[in-house]
C-alpha cells in the first residue's frame, strides 16, 4: 500500500481492503493492487466514502464490472470504488403510453434485466443476450451491437455529480449517445429507467435465445476477455474482419491471444499479463495500420499506475 495519511485515515475509519489485485475485479482477470478497495452497499455509504476521499485528498477510481477494462500490473494508486453491489432488485415504475418502465440501481447484473424483461413479455433488450457486467456499466458504454445501443432504451439516469456529490435526474433528452459512449463527465450513474415496450412473449423469448445462442458460438465465452478490444472503424469495416484479414487470428504474446474465434477479442489464456495484452495490442494495431493505413481505436478502457487512458 503506498504510504499516504490520507490512505491510513480512510482505511482506519471505513475498515477498508488493502492490496487488493485488480485481476479479481476485471474479467480480463489482469490487474495488479489497489491501496484500498472498497464496495460499498448503499447510496449513502458510497456518498460517505466519496467524501472523506475528497477530504483526505485520495484519487479515486471507480469500477463496475469490469467488463472492458484493463489494469496496469502495478495497480491504482489511491481508493477504487466497486459499485456491483450497489442494487436492489428491479421496480416496475408509474408509466404513460406503450412503454413500461424497469427501474434498477447501477449494480443490477445486465443479464438478470434481459431475462426479467423477457419473462415479462417486454421487448427492447434481447440484443443484450450475452453481454456481461452491470446496467450501470452497460448504459455508461452505450453497450451493443453494430446497428444500436442500450442508451435507445434509456428513459431517465439518476446520477451523483462527483464535485458537489449531490444526486439528480436527467430525462433521455438531456443526455447524449454516441457509439460505445454516454457523453456524462463528472457524474456517476446510480440508477437507470429503461423504457420498454409490451410485445409477444414467444417471440420475444425465441429472438432472445437466438441472439444468445449466436454469440456462444461466435465470441469466446468460455475464456477471460474485456469483450471486443477495439472499436468499428465504420459500419462496413469491423475491426474483427480487418484483424482476421491481417492474418491475426491465434496470434500469441505469453499468454494473451487473438481469440480463434472472434478476432476483435483478445483473451487470456491463463496468465497474461497488462504488458502482453498491451504488447498484442500495440502489434495488431500496427498491422492493421500497415496493410489498411487505418488506425484501430482502443473499445477497452485503461487504467492504474503507468498507464492512460484512450
Amino acid at each position: 500500500m503506498t504510504s499516504h495519511s490520507g490512505i491510513n485515515s480512510l482505511q482506519q475509519e471505513f475498515h477498508l481492503k488493502t492490496d487488493v489485485l485488480m485481476a479479481a475485479h476485471t474479467r480480463l482477470n489482469v490487474g495488479g493492487p489497489a491501496d484500498l478497495l472498497a464496495q460499498p452497499r448503499t447510496r449513502q455509504e458510497l456518498v460517505a466514502l466519496l467524501g472523506a476521499a475528497k477530504n483526505a485528498s485520495v484519487p479515486v477510481t471507480i469500477v463496475g464490472g469490469g467488463c472492458n477494462l484493463l489494469v496496469s500490473d502495478q495497480g491504482i494508486r489511491g481508493l477504487v470504488m466497486v459499485t456491483t453491489h450497489l442494487k436492489s432488485g428491479i421496480q416496475v415504475r408509474p408509466h404513460s403510453g406503450n412503454h413500461v418502465h424497469l427501474f434498477m440501481e447501477a449494480g443490477q447484473p445486465l443479464s438478470t434485466v434481459c431475462k426479467y424483461a423477457v419473462n415479462q413479455g417486454l421487448a427492447g433488450l434481447e440484443f443484450c443476450a450475452g453481454i456481461p457486467g452491470t446496467v450501470g456499466g452497460a448504459v455508461i458504454m452505450n453497450a451493443g451491437t453494430a446497428d444500436q445501443g442500450i442508451g435507445n432504451r434509456v428513459y431517465s439516469l439518476e446520477v451523483l455529480n462527483l464535485n458537489t456529490l449531490s444526486i439528480q435526474t436527467l430525462k433521455k433528452d438531456a443526455l447524449t449517445f454516441s457509439y460505445r459512449r454516454l457523453h456524462l463527465d463528472n457524474h456517476l450513474i446510480l440508477g437507470i429507467t429503461l423504457a420498454l415496450s409490451p410485445g409477444d412473449p414467444a417471440r420475444i423469448k425465441q429472438t432472445y435465445e437466438d441472439i444468445f445462442l449466436r454469440k456462444q458460438h461466435t465470441q469466446p465465452m468460455d475464456l477471460p476477455s474485456a469483450g471486443c478490444f477495439f472499436k468499428n472503424p465504420g459500419p462496413d469495416r469491423p475491426a474483427g474482419k480487418l484483424i482476421e484479414e491481417a492474418g491475426l487470428k491465434g496470434k500469441t504474446i505469453q499468454d494473451a491471444q487473438v481469440s480463434l474465434i472472434h478476432a476483435n477479442y483478445i483473451v487470456n489464456l491463463g496468465h497474461a499479463t497488462c504488458k502482453d495484452i498491451l504488447a498484442l495490442k500495440q502489434h495488431i494495431q500496427q498491422q492493421v495500420l500497415d496493410r489498411y493505413n487505418i488506425v484501430l481505436e482502443t473499445e477497452v478502457i485503461t487504467t492504474g499506475d503507468g498507464m492512460k487512458n484512450e
